[in-house]
């Protein structure tokens, strides 16, 4: 079937255009801007969003999610080491660290579910061990003591803890000694590491060698980066196997942060005035940055959008499989929540207004918006 004559999609399409109608409702009976033009502005863009959104049966979702985060995030591959690569390559932490701190964020959390026995993000604690040891292996029992909780059976810990290896794309290989020197009987070792093909790139891109002291160690470029490219792989490999993915918590953690991804990106630049305190704040760099009205994520204007968007996410990288773990339950919406209130730990607060810094994935999706619009005009 095409995708012209696809009903969910379509159906999808509608969802979000009505939600589209009901922010400019919203707008259009409430002013509640501080910023002088900035509700305006915002009604201008969301009838522009109503206006070309439709057309070419949603191509700007495609380009958006299919051509930029999909290629970047969610290689269509079922190579593990491929994906890892193509996504380690494509991003570094600096230059989407708004998209990495929301990964993070929501790892942490679905971590702390499953190995609640630790305090520290996991990601941190997993950086911590594996730099320890420059053949990136963990020996079970280390790994017990970082994020198993004491006050509960080993088997129930293991279990736990098993969860969160598979969350990660980590696997655990077994060393067996016939006779142990101190107790002169059979001994298996468990060790968790990363999948072979895994483990020659990460020595070829981390192990630095000491020529004069003689010994390999870690570099400091291993850092949290690897483990959220290690997430993502295993979404992109077996994006069709929720067990091994972390569930229906991961499809709608995942959806809820490339929603907002999106609803970010395809807010309008609002202009300040020349008066405005934020121009003065040392830390607000006119260049990468843009003010995007706290009142349009605290006081629900773009509710009506969120929703529809985490499902036009999920369908597109997921299908239906995807849009069926969307469903509108309370555990469902908590997590969709707690995403969207993430963005204000790794976004910049200014004088009391959100800032947007301008990393690469807000500039391609907003041109992305901004090239079918004048294509559109030039017709």
């Amino acid at each position: 079937m095409s995708e012209q004559q696809d009903p969910t999609w379509n159906d999808l399409l509608n969802s979000f255009i009505e939600g589209v109608d009901k922010s400019i409702q919203h707008l259009e009976e409430r002013d509640i801007e501080r910023i002088p033009g900035a509700r305006e502005a915002l009604l201008r863009r969301l009838n522009d969003m109503k206006t070309h959104f439709p057309k070419n049966n949603g191509d700007i979702f495609k380009k958006a999610i299919n051509d930029k985060i999909q290629d970047s995030f969610f290689p269509s591959t079922r190579d593990f080491s491929d994906a890892f690569e193509k996504i380690l390559q494509s991003r570094t932490h600096e230059q989407d660290y708004i998209i990495n701190e929301l990964i993070n964020g929501f790892v942490t959390s679905r971590a702390k579910a499953i190995a609640s026995g630790t305090q520290v993000p996991v990601i941190d604690r997993l950086v911590e061990a594996f730099s320890t040891r420059n053949d990136f292996h963990i020996v079970d029992h280390q790994f017990y003591a970082l994020f198993g909780d004491p006050n509960k059976p080993r088997k129930y810990v293991k279990d736990q803890l098993e969860e969160l290896v598979n969350l990660f794309g980590l696997v655990s290989k077994e060393l067996v000694v016939e006779k142990d020197v101190r107790k002169s009987e059979r001994k298996v070792y468990t060790f968790y590491t990363f999948p072979d093909e895994i483990l020659a790139i990460l020595e070829e891109k981390y192990i630095v060698i000491d020529e004069e002291l003689g010994y390999a160690y870690v570099s400091e470029e291993f850092d949290r980066n690897v483990f959220i490219c290690m997430f993502l792989a295993n979404i992109s490999v077996n994006w069709d196997n929720l067990e091994k993915i972390g569930g229906e918590y991961t499809v709608n953690g995942i959806c809820a942060i490339f929603a907002l991804i999106l609803l970010l990106s395809f807010m309008p630049k609002v202009s300040v005035s020349e008066d405005n305190p934020i121009l003065r704040d040392p830390t607000y760099n006119e260049e990468n940055m843009s003010v995007i009205p706290k009142s349009w994520m605290m006081k629900q204007v773009l509710d009506p959008l969120f929703e529809p968007l985490i499902k036009v996410v999920a369908y597109r990288i997921g299908g239906g499989l995807w849009l069926s773990s969307v469903i509108d339950s309370e555990v469902n919406k908590k997590i969709h929540n707690q995403i969207r209130f993430l963005i204000k730990d790794v976004n910049r607060w200014i004088l009391g207004e959100l800032v947007r810094v301008e990393v690469p994935i807000f500039v391609e999706i907003s041109n992305i918006f901004q090239e079918i619009m004048v294509g559109t005009e030039r017709e």
